[in-house]
């Protein structure tokens, strides 16, 4: 069975913002890419949680940016 990585969902957080915690919205890898980057232009601690249909690519792409990332938990 192959993963589809459009299905691949993520949720930025920034670590200094407790509100994003419990109200993060589920986007799509260029979205979550996009505020991921600008966050951290703008001195913000971020760290992006996805599912796991994500890619390696994907994944590595945060990590070539500096982007904290971890599998978000299913329950």
């Amino acid at each position: 069975m192959s993963l589809d990585i459009r299905n691949a969902t993520f949720y930025v957080l920034e670590k200094d913002n407790p509100a994003t915690r419990g109200d993060a919205v589920p986007v799509s890898f260029e979205e979550a890419f996009d505020a991921a980057q600008k966050l951290t232009a703008r001195g913000s601690a971020v760290h992006v949680l996805y599912t796991e249909d994500a890619s390696q690519i994907q994944l590595t792409r945060f990590a070539e940016a500096g982007i904290r990332t971890s599998l978000a938990s299913q329950g």
